[in-house]
């Protein structure tokens, strides 16, 4: 079970990483919000909610749990989690003890001051027997079996589905639009709906990930698994490993103590940059080992891309054409797919330990105003040449390449 802990040696520690007071910090701060649905459901007296923030790691940040007593949507909440955590909010409204309505994935920023996630709206959930979950450029899809039935759920609507001919892989099409199709081979998939095809489909991998954090002098890293520690330092002269501890959640880091190996790291949920690539990382860590501290950087540098929409603000300096609204989004598969203002582009893209870039992209091809063919193509050029990727100051995604190494497109996600 995760530990929620106000006050920890750890916290020495931060101070060192933060460079500010303990005392200074605020321990915790409010998220609120109100809950709603657009079905018109009246709901009965026994309902209750509950609204869960997660942070890294699954640790449980803060929740609350009420009973409606009669009152009907929009329904507030408020919830108190460590400061200077970042993470997700997530609630489901049950009737009888069953998940009638759910909303999962509201993300929040690190910081100390409140935040107010304005109006959730929750889908009508019913579960799916036998689902596999696929991320089609962003956007989750789910198909399983409701009753007899093959059913399609996306953006919290569920499509049945019959199975048709296929000379390869199982392809279904709605049963009241010939349009709507589904046709999965393995763990890849193609989906379009009501004739609009999505980018390319890939099975989310449902299985538990390894963390893993390190740096370079003198040569250490962590490997968290599902149940084990691997500890490696001094370019592998000293091994050690030691069941996974439960994370000890102090604010503004994780804290995974180790005492039988004599090791405790903590992960700062700051920025992490890896001092001899540049490569961003979610946490700053910092190993403490028998009686030295080793810095260095935790987590995935993918984990900073994937998870929701960039919006484009800016291309090579000269900015987007007025509300044409270009995005781009990337997957865990290492798919990426947005649109241009005009065209939808689909893709893929690769991370190294020192570089980020895109291969085979594509596009549709829906003529537009010129402007946006212009902004397009700029958009277009502008990913071939990316070469790494990084952040400002304020969060914003800044995409890196080109021969003078310089920002081409900036991006940022809507809250």
């Amino acid at each position: 079970m995760t530990r929620l802990i106000a006050a920890a040696p750890a916290l020495a520690l931060t101070l060192a990483l933060t460079g500010q007071p303990i005392a200074a910090q605020e321990q915790t701060r409010q998220i609120s919000g109100s809950l709603s649905y657009m079905q018109k459901i009246a709901l009965p007296d026994d309902a209750a909610v509950t609204v869960k923030a997660t942070g890294a790691f699954d640790t449980i940040l803060g929740e609350t749990r009420f009973g409606t007593e009669g009152r009907q949507v929009p329904l507030p909440f408020s919830l108190d989690v460590p400061a200077n955590l970042s993470g997700r909010v997530g609630a489901v409204i049950r009737i009888g003890g069953q998940p009638r309505w759910l909303i999962e994935d509201v993300p929040f920023k690190a910081g100390d001051e409140a935040v107010d996630l304005g109006a959730l709206r929750l889908s009508q959930i019913t579960p799916l027997a036998f689902a596999t979950r696929f991320d089609c450029g962003g956007t989750e899809v789910a198909f399983g079996v409701l009753g007899e039935r093959a059913i399609l759920r996306i953006d919290g609507s569920d499509i049945e589905m019959e199975q048709v001919r296929s000379a390869s892989g199982a392809r279904y099409q709605a049963v009241e639009d010939d349009s709507t199709e589904f046709w999965s081979k393995g763990d890849d998939a193609m989906l379009s709906v009501a004739g609009q095809e999505m980018p390319d489909c890939t099975r989310i991998d449902e299985s538990t990930q390894t963390y893993r954090a390190g740096g370079n002098e003198p040569g250490w890293y962590v490997s968290i698994g599902e149940s084990e520690v691997e500890l490696v330092a001094d370019y592998g002269e000293l091994t050690r490993s030691a069941p996974r501890p439960d994370p000890e959640v102090v604010p503004g880091a994780y804290v995974f103590d180790m005492p039988e190996i004599g090791a405790r790291l903590t992960l700062e949920d700051r920025l992490c940059r890896d001092d001899a690539t540049g490569m961003p990382h979610p946490h700053r860590a910092a190993l403490e080992l028998d009686d030295r501290v080793l810095n260095g950087c935790g987590g995935a540098p993918a984990s900073l891309l994937t998870g929701g929409e960039w919006h484009i603000e800016d291309m090579d300096g000269a900015g987007i054409v007025d509300r044409s609204a270009p995005t781009i989004s990337f997957d865990a598969g290492g798919r990426v797919a947005g649109t241009s203002g005009c065209n939808r582009f689909v893709g893929g893209y690769e991370l190294t330990g020192e570089s980020l870039s895109f291969s085979q992209m594509g596009a549709t091809l829906m003529a537009c105003p010129e402007a946006l063919m212009t902004q397009e193509r700029r958009m277009m050029d502008a990913l071939e040449q990316v070469r790494r990727f990084d952040f400002d100051e304020t969060g914003a995604l800044l995409l890196i390449g080109g021969p003078e190494d310089a920002t081409l497109l900036t991006a940022r996600r809507m809250m």
